[in-house]
């Protein structure tokens, strides 16, 4: 007998056996405990009746339901079972904040697809993971979700729900008011602590809701307390207790029949990058641009409106007097639309005072201007996008008043000793978005203002100014929010003396694009002046539209667009290409600053400009009534900072190599082409004169005692006010070494000694051993020069470390050099007056011990 049949028998056997009674108080007890189980109270933890848990709720309809408490303000949101599973668009940006915290308002953070899920008690809200491709026909599909996150932002308990359990209402607190959605405070860095402190529960709060049928709009003031605030000053009051206004915006995925467009390396577009997951190819990319949906009325005509215009809203806190010049600004972006079949493509209208909507809503497209205590930007133009397919959803462009009127805005522009930081500071995520042209405008105005004020500019041209400037500003933000990058390459369209041909000029623009960062055009001579920027979409601008905007475009068509490529006035590069950084890039036509395909030439004129300005500055100043000086300490600063940044111009080109991004069949030459021995002599050349010599820093001298700043109650309590003469000059030097003796610029002297280059390190190095030692062998030197052969001599020896980063060509160049140095100041020892005999001991004395030390 088997177990199951022993145990069978057992129980029949016990239950005949056991008294009657027995069994029925058995069977009363438990349908006794079912009665009671079903008359038992539901349970705390089960979810409320709808209308119960809302009872004391105003409801807002719209995309979804969100009902807000009338007494406390808590929030429920509604999730019908319809919407699971169904995909939204998620945005968020900052509305307002303050710059010591990174953040300020009109910041975008970027646009992710979420969807609501229900699993038992709870919704969760999932992001979908849209960085990869699988081609359906292809069995991997099958594991499409293999080893990828999705993440889960939030689970949100079930607290109420509808009689049919249709309906279920989640905690809008609970959803918004924490980081759940996206992260607002910035991670610490190692060993320093961000200025935001713990994201406070009891004062974090919904400032408001704006719910539309198509997008749902929450502000949320985050508050974050800090006990040990390391930030402070007149925006911030308290740095223990700071706020950020954060809108979540929520929108439904748009309708389909976008078109999306593919990416190439030719030209320059924002993209989302997906990856295609079933390819055989060794680029497996299907990376698509960000592009509006821009689709004819009438397709049948050569020229028709479209469907839906682009249209921009000047914010009504513009100023009046540069409404008109901004509409016609952003307006003349239909020059690049019109050859494509469209009219009025991009619209300008102004938002009335009485207007019921206001910039925050993401339906419309706003330029608005803020005057910040500490702004981040003078022109900032981002813009989001359905990360699945790249087309544009909104766009907003935040313009800074301080930047127009040329103030002091940015610290770190014109520090007393430092100079323009060229570093991008911008996490990856956010530099898809972030733009620097505002801060370049505002060196290029203070610059600007200064030169002009000496030049005794007329009426007539300081209007010029002002609207050539404003054009470039807009046109360049509105240039981003139709989906294109940088173009860092397009100011080497002219040589510098097609610079001054007005004729050629007012037909062609100065750049190939308004999406560089070109130098302002201040000639030497006033009478060269043709334009300051250019106010109109250049020759590249018009070509990387109609890639992206030709309606209903072939695979032939846009391969026909982009085989003009290799045409010289559609040259192209962006910011991953530039050399604004010392050691980065390696094309000097792609940098920041420049202008003319003969950028030292364009470089030396500038200096030129700035010494010839230099000392001129007091009497100016003094004649225009100026009550203190403060204007002249501004001008000094302006002047010196651009003639610093023009050395810096002239260093890109040692150990330059230019590239071509056109396709193998479309060259007869290898793609990289090492700068030739004569430009890069000709730069050195110039650094010799400019940056090195002994007379290089003169002309600031003559309005040294002039510098002195306006006190402001106890502005100077700590520091004394005299202005750091020799740690500017040093800090100019310093700039240009960094790039002339980094690694990655050394090792290329050698590396493309392969391909091409005439100008080697062993040629290079004496060179400018020469440029910082030669000329006062036999005399006297002066202290700038003392600082700068210190600084040389201290680099040397950290090149011939034998922990340096530096390669062994360069270890041995720079220990060669040592040398000639030590025997350079054993001759001269006695040369000169007692501080230069002084200086010469302690250079040989210091290469001496270095020696010894190795």
């Amino acid at each position: 007998m088997s177990f199951q049949i022993r145990l069978l028998s057992g129980a029949l056997l016990l239950a005949i056996l056991m008294p009657t009674g027995t069994l029925a108080a058995q069977k009363s007890r438990k349908n006794k405990g079912a009665s009671e189980q079903a008359e038992k109270p539901q349970s705390k933890d089960a979810p409320k009746k709808l209308e119960e848990l809302t009872k004391s709720c105003d409801a807002l309809t719209g995309l979804l339901v969100v009902h807000q408490d009338t007494v406390n303000g808590s929030t429920w949101v509604e999730i019908p079972d319809s919407l699971l599973g169904q995909e939204f668009i998620y945005f968020s940006y900052i509305e307002d904040g303050v710059s010591a915290a990174g953040a300020t308002r009109g910041s975008y953070r970027g646009s992710k697809i979420i969807r609501f899920a229900k699993h038992f008690d709870r919704i969760e809200v999932q992001e979908v993971n849209t960085n990869y491709h699988f081609d359906e026909a292809n069995p991997l599909a099958k594991a499409s979700q293999a080893n990828l996150n999705s993440p889960i932002l939030a689970s949100l308990k079930i607290e109420g729900q509808n009689d049919d359990a249709s309906v279920f209402a989640v905690s809008g607190n609970d959803l918004f008011l924490t980081e759940n959605f996206q992260m607002i405070k910035r991670p610490d860095r190692p060993n320093r602590k961000g200025p935001l402190g713990k994201l406070s529960k009891d004062k974090t709060k919904i400032h408001s809701l704006r719910n539309y049928p198509k997008n749902l709009e929450i502000q949320v003031d985050y508050v974050y307390d800090n006990s040990s605030p390391n930030t402070g000053g007149p925006d911030v009051v308290d740095g223990r207790f700071i706020t950020v206004r954060y809108q979540h915006s929520l929108l439904p995925m748009p309708e389909a029949g976008f078109e999306v467009r593919l990416d190439d390396p030719r030209l320059g577009y924002f993209t989302t990058r997906i990856e295609d997951m079933t390819s055989t190819s060794q680029t497996p990319w299907l990376d698509v641009i960000h592009r509006w949906r821009l689709e004819k009325k009438d397709p049948s005509l050569a020229i028709s409106e479209p469907v839906q215009p682009i249209t921009w809203w000047i914010e009504n806190t513009t100023p009046i007097e540069f409404r008109d010049i901004i509409q016609a600004g952003v307006e003349k972006w239909n020059q690049a639309f019109e050859p494509l079949g469209f009219r009025n493509a991009v619209v300008v209208k102004v938002q009335p005072d009485d207007a019921d909507w206001d910039a925050g809503d993401i339906r419309y497209n706003v330029l608005r201007w803020t005057s910040s205590p500490n702004p981040a930007y003078s022109g900032y133009g981002p813009s989001f996008v359905n990360p699945r397919t790249g087309e544009i959803l909104g766009a907003d462009i935040m313009l800074e008043w301080g930047g127009m009127v040329g103030r002091l805005w940015r610290s770190e522009v014109f520090s007393e000793a430092g100079l323009v930081e060229w570093d991008s500071r911008a996490a990856f995520a956010e530099a898809m978005h972030r733009c620097d042209a505002g801060a370049l405008m505002a060196q290029n105005t203070l610059w600007g203002l200064t030169a002009a004020k000496l030049r005794n500019f007329t009426d007539e041209e300081a209007e010029k100014f002002t609207q050539e400037t404003l054009h470039r500003l807009v046109l360049h933000e509105v240039g981003h929010t139709l989906g294109l990058s940088h173009n860092m390459h397009g100011s080497t369209l002219h040589t510098p003396d097609e610079l001054k041909d007005a004729e050629l000029i007012e037909a062609t623009g100065l750049c190939n694009s308004v999406m560089d960062y070109p130098s302002i055009n201040f000639p030497l001579n006033p009478e060269d002046l043709t334009k300051f920027y250019d106010d109109n979409p250049g020759f590249y601008d018009k070509w990387v539209i109609a890639y992206g905007y030709t309606p209903d475009a072939t695979a032939e068509d846009l391969d026909a667009i982009l085989r003009q490529s290799t045409q010289p006035e559609l040259v192209f590069g962006n910011d991953a290409d530039d050399m604004r950084r010392p050691g980065g890039g390696m094309n000097p036509d792609v940098n920041i600053y420049d202008l003319s395909n003969d950028p030292v030439a364009f470089a030396m004129e500038r200096c030129e400009l700035v010494n010839k300005l230099l000392p001129e500055i007091t009497a100016e100043y003094a004649a225009s009534g100026a009550t203190d000086y403060r204007e002249v300490r501004q001008a000094y600063l302006a002047l010196t900072t651009e003639y610093a940044t023009q050395l810096g111009v002239m260093t890109r080109q040692i150990g330059g190599v230019r590239y071509n991004r056109a396709l193998p069949e479309q060259q007869s030459i290898a793609p990289l082409q090492p700068v030739s021995l004569e430009d890069q002599t000709q730069a050195m050349n110039a650094l010799s004169q400019y940056a090195f010599a002994p007379d290089a820093f003169e002309a600031m001298t003559e309005v040294a005692g002039y510098l002195q700043d306006r006190r402001r109650g106890f502005s100077f309590f700590g520091e004394p006010e005299d202005p750091k003469i020799h740690d500017r000059v040093l800090n100019a030097q310093k700039r240009a070494l960094d790039h002339l003796l980094h690694p990655t610029v050394l090792t290329r002297l050698v590396d493309a000694s392969l391909y091409g280059n005439a100008y080697t390190i062993d040629a290079f190095l004496p060179s400018l051993t020469d440029a910082i030692f030669k000329s006062d062998l036999k005399g006297s030197v002066n202290t700038f020069r003392q600082q700068l052969q210190l600084e040389y001599v201290e680099r040397l020896m950290a090149i011939d470390e034998e922990n340096s980063r530096q390669s062994p060509w360069a270890q041995t160049m720079a220990q060669s050099e040592l040398r000639r140095i030590e025997k350079m100041m054993g001759t001269a020892r006695t040369a000169g007056d007692g501080m230069s005999r002084a200086h010469r001991e302690r250079l040989s004395h210091e290469i001496s011990r270095h020696f010894e030390a190795n």
